[in-house]
């Protein structure tokens, strides 16, 4: 029996200001006052129109090899396996902030590409955000494991058309209005589909940056 697939609505969640310069490529530069002015412009505007959506299902796992079997479906990729070893369940998920949220970004560059670029920025860091919201609840339901960091059809050597069987396994359009495009690319672009390993055995990082770890040998490093 295919384990049931759960929608999700929420408020949209802080959005750390760092990210919103990480997404700028502005790193650690100093804040620019213009742009300071422009992301304090745009946060109102962008929070507003997000809407917060995701769905998911826990599964089973079960690795071989550089094969995962979820029960519902399988994919080769050794990139995940090695992610996975250990687990015996993973969440499966899809979130997105919503469609108006594209059409306020193409608003806004025909009048002003400036403000288009920093709401593609903000909407870059808020579905992050919006991710590790999702991750943190997930811990707080399942304290006594630990979590693997999410991993996405692209990464590694997971193909990006798997994306395809992912979105069809979680209902994704009729559960939180995500479709995939004939390039698949999801639609709306401010979107995720990620897996999430459970076990007994992991990587001890709040937030799953491994840019940001200084464990360098960590077995589920990415």
């Amino acid at each position: 029996m295919t384990a049931p697939v759960i929608s999700v609505s929420a408020a949209l969640p802080p959005v750390a200001r760092k990210n919103i310069l990480r997404y700028l490529g502005m790193g650690r530069a100093e804040e620019d006052p213009a742009v300071a002015a422009l992301i304090d412009a745009c946060l109102p505007e962008f929070a507003l129109a997000a809407r917060c959506q995701a769905c998911y299902m826990e599964l089973p796992v079960f690795t071989k090899d550089r094969v995962i079997d979820f029960g519902a479906m399988r994919v080769e990729s050794a990139s995940l396996a090695k992610n996975l070893e250990g687990c015996q369940k993973a969440i499966l998920f899809a979130a997105t902030l919503g469609t108006q949220i594209d059409l306020q970004r193409r608003r806004a560059a025909v009048t002003s590409p400036a403000r288009a670029l920093v709401l593609d920025a903000i909407g870059s860091a808020a579905i992050e955000a919006f991710c590790d919201q999702l991750c943190s609840e997930w811990e707080e339901k399942y304290p006594d494991l630990r979590f693997r960091p999410r991993f996405s059809p692209g990464y590694g050597d997971l193909p990006l058309e798997f994306q395809k069987k992912l979105l069809e396994v979680l209902d994704s359009k009729r559960k939180a209005g995500i479709v995939l495009s004939d390039a698949l690319l999801m639609i709306p672009q401010k979107s995720v589909s990620a897996i999430v390993g459970m076990g007994h055995t992991g990587c001890t990082m709040r937030f799953h940056d491994c840019s940001a770890c200084s464990k360098k040998d960590c077995a589920f490093r990415l």
